[in-house]
């Protein structure tokens, strides 16, 4: 009878046994970890707004995760999936993260991720910043206000035309959010980058623009294009003179920004994905970097993992929306 309480003790105990040795593994490992050098892959190329985030995150990252060497990879191409799918097919481990911006959830709300499931496939670690569309014109166009941008498209919408970093971009998603509001039809240019957008706004070809606050910015600062406002619920903390488009009606609801995350492929030991948040929330804090984001006309936008995966739920049921009611198909 002994022997046979014994076996039993020892069937049922296998399972909780296997357990413990797997948790005790994952939290040795977790100790251990950084032991080489993280990767974060960018998915697009060098020089652009992510890619600069990352760089600036890695450069000061590093301190708070050992010392442990951070290394840049882009891998551009197929408006993000290809650098995107490469992670989520990495080791989870927590050697192999992505920095993105919210192109992934435009892309997952359309169906152009070529098979990614990014909610399956991806786990948020942390967002960093943010930069709301900005609505900006030629200073030589007669409005100062979104007020009057309004007025006067209705007049002569049949002669306006507004540009966009190109077809699909949260840039082409606030201007066809603009015109749904509004009821206009002010026609929409898609450019093959936000700089020739910029550039032909300046140059008063495409005078009303979508970009982003680091692409317009230093133009409306050297008089060249006027903002009008940035598409977000709130002013920004470094440009507080610039209105809230949404503080004028009918742009209640207009909340269209850029946010630059991290995430990791699905099934990095929580321990281990815990490490890593924790490190870059608390990187995150430092004033020095803060205001060398702010320099570059980036909102701080510091998200927990929990935060950022209601802030990708929230994008994909956005995005779908949008993309039906303004028939924005992307091939």
């Amino acid at each position: 009878m002994t022997m046979i309480s014994r076996k039993c003790v020892l069937k049922l105990s296998a399972p909780a046994l296997i357990c413990t040795l797997a948790l005790v593994s994952a939290s040795s490992y977790a100790q251990t970890f950084p032991d080489k050098p993280i990767t974060i892959v960018v998915p697009f190329s060098a020089g652009g707004g992510a890619d600069l985030v990352a760089r600036m995150l890695g450069k000061e990252l590093s301190k708070n995760l050992d010392h442990a060497p951070i290394v840049i990879e882009n891998k551009a191409g197929a408006s993000g999936n290809i650098g995107a799918s490469y992670v989520s097919r990495s080791k989870p481990d927590g050697y192999t993260l992505l920095l993105t911006n919210s192109t992934l959830t435009i892309n997952a709300s359309v169906g152009l991720t070529k098979g990614l499931d990014i909610k399956k496939e991806l786990s948020p670690v942390a967002n960093l910043v943010s930069t709301p569309i900005a609505l900006a014109v030629n200073s030589k166009m007669p409005v100062n206000n979104v007020d009057e941008l309004v007025a006067y498209a209705r007049k002569n919408q049949d002669k306006l035309s507004y540009s966009s970093c190109g077809t699909g971009t949260p840039q082409h998603f606030a201007g066809a959010k603009f015109n749904l509001l509004t009821k206009l039809d002010i026609v929409h240019v898609p450019y093959k980058g936000c700089a020739p957008a910029v550039n032909d706004g300046v140059g008063n070809q495409v005078p009303i623009l979508f970009s982003t606050i680091p692409n317009a910015g230093p133009h409306v600062q050297e008089g060249t294009l006027r903002m009008l406002g940035i598409a977000s619920k709130n002013r920004l903390s470094f440009m507080p003179d610039v209105p809230s488009i949404s503080e004028t009606e009918p742009f209640g609801d207009m909340d269209i920004s850029v946010w630059f995350g991290l995430f990791a492929p699905s099934g990095v030991p929580l321990a281990i994905q815990k490490k890593i948040e924790a490190a870059v929330l608390l990187t995150m804090k430092e004033p020095s970097l803060q205001n060398d984001f702010k320099s570059r006309f980036y909102e701080i936008d510091i998200r927990d993992s929990k935060n950022m995966s209601q802030l990708v739920d929230h994008d994909l049921a956005t995005y779908k929306k949008l993309a039906q009611q303004s028939n924005i198909t992307l091939n």
